[in-house]
């Protein structure tokens, strides 16, 4: 019995909720394993970003811009109706393309102005209109020639952004040759080719305003490109899926493009200041309310980009998730709460971790079923 309830104890602090109606994962080495590489790469990012100590600057400006930020919104009513903050993107003009090689797949190199920018007097909005490298919108494209095909939108996690990578992590070749889909990999913003030092830096970690950009910018590319796929590849349908990050990114198109055939959240992330505050709350001294680091501010100004603040526009069938049991970087209550906001759709939990779904069958099996349902590949 000793045994029993010390096997059930070690099981409870490994998954690290409470909630009640989720599965519970079994105890074993390989989970045990997928669980500590979660840990050491979430420590090993967490040394790099949230123990830099912050300039006196840095201080003020966080300050500065989240007060301003939360004024603004609630003046221009964004805070109480988020979807008045995203305007229509324009269409895409004159994209290039570049022949390229990774993984054994050939891919074009698809690369086009964004044309996005913060509106005018928002906080920071010259800082990131000063990022150069973001101000061009990439994309990687894997089509057929010959009769028209669906469409899925892959959308990179976070510090990812590299077709090298991001093929793997979406098993791209069994999507584009067995599956027979076409696919296009955007990269979201400051990452890849768009970064400003390292992939996905100042995202997370430059200031309030960088991630509501962040994620404003990656809904206008998105969804920019989707019609770029709809007004000119003449596709029979189109979907999305994400994972991380990207998962978020996939549930906050879902509140816009409501002629997606099928979104697919991956780990998503579904709130984002939950998400960085108990990962940096705790290592915050007493005092950093005076950093100008405001947990409700915060919460005030990201409403304008969580998919937990509108709805989705897009039925329930055609809305997916799948989740880790043991997900140190994003904990399963956060998709949960995601699955619950989403009106309880089809869910896939697996024994797994963030880092470890490429590897998981169960996902697989899971993605290549809502693929082939909604995209009806059955025929």
């Amino acid at each position: 019995m000793a045994l029993a309830d010390a096997v059930v104890q070690t099981r409870d602090w490994v998954v690290g909720h409470r909630l009640s109606d989720l599965p519970r994962p079994r105890v074993t080495p390989v989970l045990a394993a997928k669980w500590m590489v979660d840990e050491w790469a979430l420590q090993v990012e967490s040394g790099s970003a949230r123990l830099r100590a912050p300039s006196i600057d840095f201080r003020r400006r966080l300050r500065n811009e989240l007060g301003d930020g939360v004024e603004m919104f609630n003046d221009k009513g964004w805070v109480d109706n988020p979807r008045s903050y995203h305007r229509e993107p324009t269409a895409i003009s004159r994209p290039k393309f570049e022949r390229k090689t990774a993984m054994g797949l050939s891919y074009e190199h698809m690369s086009m102005n964004s044309a996005y920018e913060p509106h005018t007097g928002e906080p920071g909005r010259d800082r990131w209109l000063g990022y150069e490298p973001n101000r061009k919108a990439h994309a990687w494209v894997l089509r057929h020639s010959g009769e028209p095909r669906p469409w899925l939108i892959c959308i990179n996690g976070y510090r990812t952004g590299n077709a090298r990578v991001d093929f793997p992590a979406f098993h791209a070749a069994r999507l584009h040759h067995k599956l027979g889909l076409n696919l296009a990999f955007p990269v979201t913003p400051l990452h890849g080719p768009r970064a400003e030092g390292a992939s996905g830096d100042r995202v997370l970690f430059g200031g309030a305003m960088n991630t509501v950009h962040t994620a404003a910018q990656a809904i206008w590319d998105i969804r920019r490109l989707k019609q770029w796929i709809v007004d000119t590849q003449d596709a029979p349908a189109v979907g999305a899926s994400g994972i991380s990050l990207g998962g978020y990114f996939t549930s906050l198109l879902a509140c816009f493009e409501d002629d997606l055939a099928v979104a697919i959240a991956g780990v998503p992330e579904a709130d984002l200041v939950r998400g960085m505050r108990r990962n940096v709350e705790a290592l915050l001294p007493p005092w950093y309310e005076q950093w100008g680091l405001s947990w409700r501010s915060l919460e005030r100004v990201n409403r304008v980009v969580s998919p937990l603040a509108m709805e989705p526009v897009i039925p329930k069938e055609a809305r997916f998730i799948f989740g880790g049991l043991v997900d140190r970087w994003v904990r399963p209550g956060n998709v949960h709460a995601l699955w619950e906001h989403w009106g309880q759709p089809d869910m896939c939990w697996y024994e797994g971790s963030h880092l470890s779904f490429p590897i998981e069958p169960t996902v697989q099996k899971y993605v290549n079923d809502a693929l082939t349902t909604q995209f009806d590949l059955s025929r």
